[in-house]
């Protein structure tokens, strides 16, 4: 720089380079350089300047899209916030989420946290052109409509320089995932003919929600009884309503024709709408009772509903007599042994074994504390499933299924409150069923834990069907009262049971109005703590209630299949 003659100042310019980058202002120096002066010349106090570039850029904040939707199991909704433009300081933002149609602390959580604060303060830092916020989403049990929540994006503190662009509004929709079972909950039904023949059916939803209307159809289907002859195969519609759980219709679709026939039964199946995800339960029987002859104590055994823990309980749908109409069952015990394991059930493809415990008073008795289940899948393969008193979790060839469901080629299992639902495929099954249901509930009994094993499917099991549970399967069974005075109760039966591959075996049984639950339902009280014969009954029959004794049922392992009785395929398990 030269200062000519005469002049006291120059001016002169500085190149600054305006570039796009969003920074914060910057300075740089001008000194006079004393070497660079003149003899005589000599730099004043002030031979030095600080320059101070002012930032004039700015960049845009948005978020990348203004809907989005999420399944209420993914955990987290993410929403993402975007920055437009370079920049080398951190831009802040502040995202605020508020309720749409969901409600905060019952569908979804606020961010990071499913407590407040509602909105955080997002920084994003200069080598990142995106921030991803995490909402936490609330994963009930319960089935509802798609909900959802708002978030909002502003520049707090404000700041000139960071421009809040579109969309800063997100609508976050939550897919409902869940499920509701609805099932017959007083089945199976026996209905003798005449001009008033009617039953209640009553089903039952779950969970109970605080929900939109369901209505699922109950739909009559031919079994033995012969659609338009001995029923109507009527279709009727059963309605829930928001928070109820059971819901029931009188139906009164038999037939009172003037036909001496046998006892006949039809079925009763659930349908759900398509796309309702309602998931139907089992069939539920329906016994007719013949009204032009009554048959005391004949009939064969439909048994589709079977309990054993260890107080065993088997309907024999078509016993009558002229005491009760519904269903007489065969109650009897096998309390096992303790630390052993004993079959329960033995049919082509499936194999359910039971481990026995001692109660936690010994001298009471022994208890079921841990179920079982080997079967056949639709692909071939072998299948354990494995169900323990304690927790009643299914475990699936080792893999435990808790919170989920284990549902593949014909095999499902899963896990609900204190009870597990296993459904496995029969490979002699009838056509007319798909497959076998069990329920392995666990209880608990004033502090004494205890696994009830019930079938509530079993039209699968083949008479053959063997085990402590499934030899009573479709067989020929006659009752028959010692007294003519008829069947009363407390009355003497003598039981008769004709298996197809078997001696017969009759036996002395006591007519009660209870079965071992204390239901009022008339049951056949026989044989001794082990299934054996009575030793005190004389000049009357006395077979043992199972074929053989108990401990002729001993398996070498929770899924072992050699025992006497073995019905399973011989096929090769590893």
């Amino acid at each position: 720089v030269t200062i000519r003659a005469g002049d006291t100042r120059v001016e002169f310019d500085v190149p600054i380079t305006d570039d796009d980058i969003l920074e914060n202002n910057e300075t740089f120096a001008l000194t006079i350089d004393p070497n660079s002066l003149p003899s005589g010349v000599t730099p004043g106090a002030t031979n030095q300047a600080t320059v101070t570039i002012v930032d004039d850029d700015d960049v845009l904040v948005r978020f990348d899209r203004a809907t989005d939707t999420v399944s209420e199991g993914d955990e987290t909704a993410t929403i993402r916030v975007v920055r437009v433009g370079q920049a080398e300081i951190p831009v802040t933002v502040t995202v605020t989420t508020s309720d749409g149609t969901a409600t905060a602390g019952v569908d979804y959580g606020t961010i990071g946290d499913p407590n407040p604060p509602v909105f955080t303060s997002i920084t994003i830092a200069p080598d990142q052109s995106f921030v991803d916020v995490e909402v936490n989403l609330i994963d009930d049990d319960c089935q509802e409509v798609d909900e959802t929540f708002i978030g909002d994006l502003s520049v707090v503190p404000a700041d000139q320089r960071v421009i809040l662009g579109t969309p800063n509004q997100t609508v976050i929709t939550i897919n409902d995932d869940d499920e509701r079972t609805v099932e017959f909950i007083n089945a199976p039904y026996t209905v003798r003919e005449g001009p008033d023949a009617s039953y209640n059916v009553c089903l039952s939803i779950t969970p109970v929600c605080d929900l939109p209307t369901a209505e699922v159809s109950i739909v009559a289907t031919q079994r033995t009884a012969i659609r338009n002859q001995d029923f109507d195969p009527v279709t009727v519609t059963v309605r829930f309503d928001p928070n109820q759980s059971v819901s029931c219709v009188l139906l009164d679709n038999v037939i009172d024709d003037s036909v001496r026939e046998a006892t006949e039964y039809f079925s009763l199946e659930i349908r759900v709408p398509s796309g309702s995800r309602l998931t139907p339960g089992a069939n539920a029987n329906v016994t007719i009772l013949d009204n032009e002859v009554i048959i005391t104590g004949t009939g064969e055994g439909f048994n589709d509903t079977v309990i054993g823990d260890p107080l065993y309980e088997v309907p024999l749908n078509t016993i009558a007599n002229t005491t009760f109409t519904e269903v007489t069952s065969l109650c009897y015990e096998i309390h096992g042994e303790a630390g052993k394991i004993f079959n329960l059930i033995s049919d082509g493809c499936v194999q359910v074994n039971a481990e026995y415990s001692a109660m936690d008073i010994p001298e009471n008795g022994n208890i079921i504390n841990k179920i079982g289940v080997l079967a056949y899948d639709t692909a071939g393969r072998c299948i354990n499933i494995e169900v323990d008193v304690d927790d009643c979790v299914p475990i699936v060839n080792g893999v435990a299924y808790n919170d989920s469901v284990y549902n593949l080629n014909g095999v499902r299992a899963r896990r609900r409150n204190s009870r597990a639902r296993i459904a496995v495929p029969n490979c002699d099954h009838d056509e007319d069923f798909d497959n076998l249901v069990f329920w392995v509930v666990c209880q608990d009994i004033g502090g004494q834990k205890m696994i009830k094993f019930q079938v509530v499917r079993g039209g699968g099991l083949i008479p053959d069907s063997h085990g402590l549970l499934g030899q009573f399967w479709n067989i020929p069974v006659e009752a028959t009262t010692i007294f003519a005075s008829g069947a009363g109760i407390d009355d003497p039966f003598i039981v008769t049971v004709d298996p197809p591959q078997a001696d017969p075996r009759s036996f002395v049984a006591d007519l009660y109005i209870r079965t071992w639950d204390r239901t009022l339902k008339p049951c056949l009280y026989s044989g001794n703590s082990q299934g054996g014969p009575i030793s005190e009954v004389e000049n009357l029959p006395n077979d043992s209630v199972i074929e053989g004794e108990f401990f002729e049922y001993e398996v070498d392992g929770l899924f072992g299949t050699n025992f006497r009785y073995n019905r399973l395929l011989s096929r090769s398990c590893p």
